[in-house]
């Protein structure tokens, strides 16, 4: 029994090992074993840089400066090919230079929490990414490039200034969570209902009256937001999605008339005017 725990453990800690390999947090040591290293981890670390030296580490998979006060972000960054994933959560970023569409290995691109007004149309090239979050930033359109991004799975971009939606945004297909909390939308586009991949849906806290009845088709949908977006009516085309689960509204909210066969799966929460925090994927 002894020697299996043994066996078991030591499996255990060449697992840990292994997944800690190629894993840095200082740049001394990052550039002493330079070919070895996959990932650049320095969160909370009190950075107002990166410093120029990204292009030293031809194997770079993973960069993490969340929770800093970087403002600008280097050229070499631009010249990691295999970059997969890039997060800049909580930073003094106010521009993203036309040169990220050059990371065209990226799978998850997070720059949330900045200060961001524009997001460049060559986001387009990023034609692998499957997250991509601009939460909490200043951006007033979406640039209709992002249509490009067919194998996007999450869209975050709540907290903004968004007025409008282009359009081909419908055409993201497998997009399974679209948040849009938090903005000053009037309308959503006339062909939501195509985006057949969509699970989740967030449109709390913006000025939407109406919802175009080609939701009917979001046949996967399973959660849906709806907050404190005023006097708004939900369409009866809610009532027959299968899949929906979750629905948020406020007092003010109408709300479609329940198909009687799906009526206990759906639950509709009424959130109060002090509530904040109300459905766990906040």
């Amino acid at each position: 029994m002894k020697k299996h725990l043994s066996i078991l453990f030591a499996l255990f800690l060449m697992q840990y090992v292994c997944s800690a390999i190629g894993t840095y947090s200082d740049w001394d040591r990052a550039l002493e074993n330079r070919h070895t290293v996959y990932k650049i981890k320095m969160n909370l670390n009190n950075l107002d840089s990166i410093p120029d030296i990204l292009d030293q580490f031809p194997n770079l998979e993973e960069l993490s400066f969340n929770n800093n006060g970087i403002a600008e972000l280097p050229p070499s960054l631009f010249k990691c090919k295999k970059l997969k994933r890039l997060s800049l959560v909580r930073n003094n970023l106010t521009v993203i230079p036309d040169e990220i569409g050059q990371l065209v290995n990226l799978e998850e691109l997070s720059f949330a929490y900045n200060d961001i007004v524009e997001i460049p149309e060559s986001i387009g090239n990023l034609k692998k990414l499957e997250f991509l979050s601009f939460s909490g930033n200043e951006i007033k359109t979406l640039p209709d490039t992002i249509a490009a991004l067919q194998e996007l799975k999450v869209l975050r971009v709540n907290k903004n200034k968004l007025t409008s939606l282009p359009e081909r945004i419908t055409k993201l297909k497998r997009l399974e969570k679209l948040d849009l909390g938090n903005n000053y939308l009037k309308a959503l586009p006339k062909e939501i209902g195509d985006m057949t991949g969509l699970r989740q849906l967030f449109i709390n806290r913006n000025l939407l009256t109406t919802i175009p009845n080609s939701v009917k088709n979001l046949e996967n949908l399973q959660e849906l937001d709806a907050v404190r977006c005023g006097v708004l009516r939900l369409p009866n085309a809610f009532s027959d999605i299968w899949a929906l689960e979750d629905v948020y509204i406020d007092e003010r909210t109408i709300l479609f008339y329940q198909n009687p066969r799906f009526i206990n799966r759906q639950r509709i929460h009424i959130i109060g005017p002090s509530s904040n925090f109300y459905r766990p994927t906040q």
